[in-house]
């Protein structure tokens, strides 16, 4: 299951074709991956016939047309995460017999809109609850008739960017109560008892200035994942944006491959039992010299990759941190699992990739029109990964996430 708002829908690559000659959106179907699967036979309630795994969106299912069974998962306009995750995870041998997907979501909708109350959120939306109880149930009884049982073992959340107005602790709030009844959800329509994992991209990367808009919910993100053991899959402020609509959020579409990539990276190493997320410890200070520890592994330590926004309003100071409650960073730098500031004044937290630039980065990109968002760090791990789609490569990274860390 991979839920979520356009950021999960991804991108149009339309008729590109990839450098083995194949189109891109084909590289990504089940045609090229066998084991990777869709449910066929299925309508939206206006009566269209469901042929893509990007569908139906806000349309919903017309319930009277039941699935008339499986076949290979399609795809024809958006390659939304979970084809991308359901390849990847067939290539690395994270799943049984297939893996079957099909996105129930819509872009811009808050959290609220993710859940079965007709009271919060927009009025009466629950077509993207309606669309997973109907798909979920189809699933089940398909997967059943050939002999199969359906296991739902993670739940991978990218939502965040229609709540990044919202006050600290709302997000969280709105999320706890919204994934334990798709979790419930889930064991209702198919028996499942055992563990249902969630995994959440950190979102909230504009292009636009974000004096406005804090973005707590990128702070919920951490404390969600935390609270239930869950799995950071890491921040999208790295990925490059494609400025084309002028929304200033949706990346190009390479950037979202290889955004979803850290997400199979992620599922590999929890199913291997290694730890994967990079969270912040709590600071020490002493005098002007604070030191933050984050949650490495023993293979890696952390980096900084200056440069990074050369050419798209240039590199953050700091590597991207920030004091707050006055005083000013004078110097910072890493070493090892430790981000290590010097300060003077009365600093009170710091924070990184939190920027409240009044800056429009949509007017600071390139000839192809894209950019990077306001929201800007320079700080990852040495651990890196290649994967191989359509004969190209992507080199896949382990950023560090935005936060806030109050000092004591």
């Amino acid at each position: 299951m991979s839920r979520g708002q356009s950021l999960a829908l991804g991108a149009n690559f339309g008729g590109e074709t990839a450098p083995n000659g194949q189109k891109w959106r084909d590289v990504f179907g089940g045609g090229t991956n066998p084991g990777a699967l869709m449910l066929t036979g299925l309508r939206r309630a206006d009566g269209v016939a469901i042929g893509n795994v990007a569908n139906p969106l806000l349309n919903g299912y017309d319930t009277a047309a039941p699935a008339a069974g499986s076949g290979p998962m399609v795809v024809q306009t958006s390659i939304p995460e979970g084809a991308v995750l359901a390849c990847g995870m067939l290539r690395d041998g994270l799943v049984g017999q297939a893996v079957a997907f099909q996105f129930h979501d819509a872009g811009g909708q808050t959290i609220e809109n993710f859940d079965d109350d007709p009271a919060t959120g927009s009025a009466d939306l629950l077509a993207p609850w309606q669309n997973a109880e109907w798909w979920l149930s189809e699933a089940a009884r398909v997967f059943a008739a050939q002999g199969c049982a359906v296991r739902v073992p993670r739940l991978f959340l990218n939502q965040g960017e229609a709540d990044v107005a919202r006050p600290r602790g709302w997000w969280q709030a709105a999320a706890e109560a919204t994934v334990e009844k798709m979790i419930a959800q889930i064991r209702r329509l198919t028996g499942q008892v055992t563990p249902i994992r969630p995994f959440l991209q950190q979102t909230g990367g504009y292009m636009q200035g974000a004096a406005a808009n804090l973005h707590q919910c990128k702070l919920d993100q951490l404390d969600f994942v935390r609270a239930r053991n869950g799995v950071l899959i890491g921040p999208l402020y790295p990925y490059k944006i494609d400025n084309g609509d002028g929304k200033g959020v949706h990346k190009l579409w390479s950037e979202y491959v290889r955004a979803y990539e850290v997400g199979v990276w992620a599922a590999a190493e929890d199913a291997a039992g290694r730890p994967w997320n990079l969270l912040p410890g709590a600071a020490s200070r002493t005098g002007d010299r604070i030191a933050i520890p984050i949650s490495l592994r023993e293979d890696e330590a952390l980096t900084s990759a200056a440069g990074l926004y050369a050419d798209y309003g240039g590199d953050p100071a700091h590597l991207g941190l920030e004091a707050v409650g006055g005083g000013a960073i004078t110097a910072a730098g890493v070493s090892g699992g430790d981000i290590l500031i010097e300060v003077a004044g009365p600093v009170t937290a710091i924070r990184y990739a939190m920027q409240r630039d009044p800056t429009d980065y949509r007017a600071l990109t390139d000839a192809a029109g894209c950019g990077y968002g306001a929201h800007r760090g320079l700080i990852r791990t040495t651990l890196t990964r290649t994967v191989r789609w359509g004969g190209m490569d992507f080199v896949i990274e382990r950023w560090l996430p935005s936060f806030e860390v109050e000092l004591g």
